[in-house]
């Protein structure tokens, strides 16, 4: 198996066409000083007590709000 740093330099191109074909990037942001009641590392602990990543975490929250 070859360098994965330069593998991954080759299909980035390919990678990033699938991406932006099949994805809608949504960006939010949060306060660093935790001052509107959530912060980065709460998120991150809420996902991984749940077993999953930080997407499908914030996904499933979305999707119980809606």
């Amino acid at each position: 198996m070859g360098d994965r740093t330069e593998r991954n330099r080759r299909t980035a191109p390919a990678r990033n066409k699938y991406n932006a074909g099949i994805y809608h990037a949504v960006t939010f942001r949060l306060r660093r000083d935790g001052s509107d009641g959530i912060t980065k590392e709460k998120i991150e602990a809420a996902a991984e007590a749940a077993g999953q990543s930080i997407n499908a975490w914030i996904i499933d929250a979305i999707k119980d709000k809606l």
